[in-house]
């Protein structure tokens, strides 16, 4: 998973950072990163919690409005009746925000909706089984930025997502926190 997660990283800046320092002035792209602890509501993988690595990178099509393309990666591993089962989604999203600018510039709150694909694998004692299932998911946060150029803040967000695997509908609760950049339109 960690390998997965780098490459994926890697790729969003490689592939990113170059079209966004490329952006005409007053546009700007964000690339960023996030860990944190999902609330896992599910009775197919047995797991109550999950910790969540995630990348994302989007573009601002104007002040208020952005487009994001994210990836994230959950696991976690459960004894359920005696047998090991380990449970790992990984989900690829492309999510609307919604940005709101207060006076105080350097924090701009947000709300988020998206959709996408949540593929589940879990592992019993060595049988392995995966399913796959369009995901939805709702949430809000808040961008805290710092630094002298106040294009590097902090990410912190709480999310909802619906997904149906394995015939068995779940609502994932998850609240992470990260570092983002603000790229272009210098």
């Amino acid at each position: 998973m960690k390998r997965t997660l780098c490459f994926a990283m890697f790729v969003v800046v490689a592939l990113g950072a170059p079209a966004f320092a490329a952006t005409p002035a007053g546009k700007t792209g964000e690339i960023g990163f996030a860990v944190g602890q999902s609330d896992v509501n599910s009775n197919a993988s047995g797991s109550d919690t999950a910790q969540f690595l995630g990348v994302r990178g989007g573009y601002h099509v104007t002040d208020q409005f952005q487009v994001e393309g994210q990836f994230a990666s959950s696991s976690e591993s459960a004894d359920v009746s005696g047998t090991n089962v380990d449970t790992t989604m990984h989900l690829y999203m492309v999510n609307g925000v919604m940005n709101f600018h207060p006076r105080k510039k350097d924090i701009v709150p947000y709300v988020m909706a998206g959709v996408g694909h949540a593929d589940v694998a879990v592992d019993a004692s060595g049988s392995k089984v995966n399913d796959g299932s369009v995901a939805y998911q709702v949430g809000g946060g808040t961008r805290i930025f710092f630094g002298k150029s106040k294009r590097m803040a902090f990410r912190g967000d709480l999310t909802l997502l619906r997904e149906n695997s394995f015939n068995d509908s779940s609502t994932i609760t998850t609240v992470t926190g990260g570092i983002t950049w603000k790229l272009g339109g210098r």
